[in-house]
């Protein structure tokens, strides 16, 4: 919980915020030229402005947040929640509708405040929520008919942790079952006639314990005629943060029922197509599922009385620029003419996304080790550097970790270190720190790069040893497949193995992808050894897998110029992949111009093979897509 002098800076913050920016921020009251409008840059600036008043959802957790505590046994008191948090409630309301394009210029209703606590009081007690909730035993009948009064004009919730997660979080998505074939919610946020509303928040009791909050919704006194829109989506037109939307959430559509019938509709129909491959969803009034591909046209008064709803199946998420168009059918204006509309959303990241590619490490006490991790590009200047995502360590006494990644090991035991982007999207790298026995120790030589792998991901914990020793065809195809999984940004689906000698998703997906052969048609030798003419070949499929995703022989990669002395004892089948493995740096002689190709791979040269192509991966990908 932040401090006092902290809330009332937050407090003043708002407040100014409140009474001079709002207006004036009401940037015109054409939706649709709104939503067009915008830039990603635009975006993440305004969402500067509704920030809520701390990354994470725990600041509404104690009694500190009320004014005066609520009595939660009679003679009961509804209580007074502290300005700030209902001022955050507002900051979420006003980012919901300037997202969706309508005037973000919601103020508070003060005159409304005692109704809003009465009406989450009321839910709270009773443990359920009801819009028109029974009169708990003892409470006196002016404060049940105020609460009423509050439940059955409000949007309500509970379980939720704040007020902005309320709004963002629970009313905004609508998403359950009771809710998506209506998002009623939804609508009553971004209703563009809404000018006020207030907020009531208390806990279920004592233990603050599940909050029930209570959202004033009814307000319509902005003049109908203030806004000019066709219709009113979620999500908008336009650049839109995949953050607010997940791909579980129902979309919605409001028309402007001066301008469309909203009582022919049983010709209507949506389809969807995601422009990256061409996806396409076609939806009507047989679409009736609820937990997967739904639609429905629903016309009650909901904020405006006209909204299409549907949501497509099979979406896995949103990548950066995830174009989809949006077209409606059988729609009719008031004037009888058959219309359709259409548009297109284009998601994008607004928060940068953050990587971690270890999963468990082993460090020894007194080691450091820089943490790979990659973060989404952040606009210098832009004043977007409050989205940086946070290094944090579960116990600094046994190992600690800097702003930029730097682990340094300090005593024996397990760890975690966190990466937390905004609003609480946490990465983990488990660190286990031990003893240095002075047995196993890498090669100096190969200490730089050994460190940077162990940072990948692609040194195994369980494998973190005898570094001198030959690696088997089990740890290499392991850590060949964390190479490419790396460079996808994502772990490899699950596969059935065509080996009898080793069950292992990992060895499976690397001899699907055609990153390593059996040795037979049903063996694969886990424990057997890795000849250096083998690892050159191994290194050169993952390259080219990565690079063009065709065999090695379609990738025109150079060969070196060098010719070894002992080039008659490299295989014919590796001899290729051996010189354009050295040609890019991948793997070296060993002295005196020989390779010596039948030679055992170790351990440690293993790791260091696999952390050049790493990196020269990264290198490549990068140029090509940026």
């Amino acid at each position: 919980m932040k401090n006092s002098i902290t809330r009332l800076m937050a407090v003043m913050a708002l407040g100014l915020f409140l009474s001079l920016v709002y207006h004036d921020t009401a940037y015109g009251q054409n939706v649709q030229q709104n939503v067009a409008q915008r830039s990603k840059e635009e975006i993440i600036k305004t969402f500067q402005r509704y920030l809520p008043l701390d990354k994470n959802d725990r600041y509404m957790e104690s009694n500190d947040v009320f004014e005066k505590i609520p009595a939660y046994t009679a003679p009961y008191e509804a209580g007074k929640l502290k300005k700030e948090y209902i001022l955050d409630g507002i900051a979420a309301v006003n980012w919901a509708r300037y997202l969706a394009g309508v005037p973000d210029d919601i103020l508070p209703d003060w005159s409304l405040e005692g109704q809003e606590q009465a009406s989450a009081l009321i839910n709270a007690l009773n443990n359920s929520l009801s819009h028109t909730p029974s009169q708990p035993a003892g409470m006196n009948q002016a404060l049940y008919q105020l609460g009423y009064a509050g439940s059955k004009s409000s949007n309500i919730a509970y379980g939720t942790p704040t007020l902005y997660t309320s709004v963002m979080e629970m009313y905004m998505p609508d998403s359950d079952n009771r809710n998506i074939d209506r998002v009623g919610h939804r609508r009553w946020i971004i209703n563009p006639q809404m000018t006020t509303t207030m907020f009531g928040f208390t806990f279920r009791g004592t233990e603050n314990l599940l909050p029930f909050s209570s959202m004033y919704a009814f307000d319509r006194s902005r003049a109908a005629s203030e806004v000019t829109y066709d219709y009113i989506s979620w999500p908008s037109a336009g650049h839109f943060p995949s953050e607010v939307f997940m791909t579980n959430h129902p979309w919605s559509v409001s028309l402007n029922t001066e301008k469309y019938d909203n009582k022919r509709t049983s010709n209507i129909r949506v389809s969807l197509v995601r422009a990256s491959d061409g996806q396409t969803w076609h939806f009507d009034k047989q679409d009736k599922d609820k937990e997967g591909k739904y639609f429905n046209v629903e016309t009650s008064n909901f904020g405006i009385p006209f909204c299409i709803i549907f949501r497509p199946d099979m979406i896995a998420n949103f990548t950066e620029d995830d174009r989809f168009k949006v077209e409606i059918t059988g729609l009719y204006t008031k004037s009888g003419q058959e219309t359709s509309i259409s548009y297109e959303t284009v998601f994008f990241n607004m928060i940068p996304q953050s990587t971690l590619r270890g999963e468990n490490i082993k460090l020894t006490i007194g080691e450091q080790l820089q943490l790979f991790h990659s973060v989404g590009k952040l606009s210098p200047g832009s004043g977007t550097e409050f989205l940086k995502p946070e290094f944090s360590s579960t116990n600094p006494a046994v190992a600690s970790v800097d702003a930029n990644g730097n682990v340094t090991a300090k005593s024996a035991g397990t760890v975690s270190i966190r990466l937390s982007n905004y609003f609480v999207t946490y990465r983990f790298v488990h660190i286990h720190v031990r003893e240095d026995n002075g047995t196993e120790q890498v090669s100096s030589w190969a200490k730089s790069y050994y460190n940077k792998a162990k940072s990948n991901g692609i040194i195994d914990i369980n494998y973190d040893n005898n570094y001198q020793i030959p690696i088997d065809r089990r740890i290499f195809a392991t850590a060949a497949l964390k190479v490419y999984e790396n460079i996808l940004g994502k772990q490899s689906g699950e596969i059935s193995t065509p080996f009898k000698d080793i069950d292992s998703r990992d060895i499976s997906y690397s001899y699907h992808l055609g990153l390593i052969k059996g040795t037979s048609e049903n063996t694969f030798s886990p424990g057997s050894t890795i000849t250096r003419q083998e690892a050159a070949t191994l290194l050169l499929n993952i390259y080219n897998k990565v690079m063009s995703g065709q065999s090695s022989d379609s990738l025109p990669v150079p060969g070196s110029s060098v010719t070894f002395l002992d080039d008659a004892k490299i295989s014919p089948w590796a001899k290729d992949n051996v010189y354009k493995a050295v040609h890019l740096g991948l793997i070296s002689g060993v002295g005196d111009n020989k390779f010596d190709p039948s030679g055992n791979m170790t351990r440690e040269q293993a790791y260091v093979c696999l952390q050049k192509l790493q990196e020269l991966l990264d290198q490549a990908f990068n140029a090509i897509t940026s």
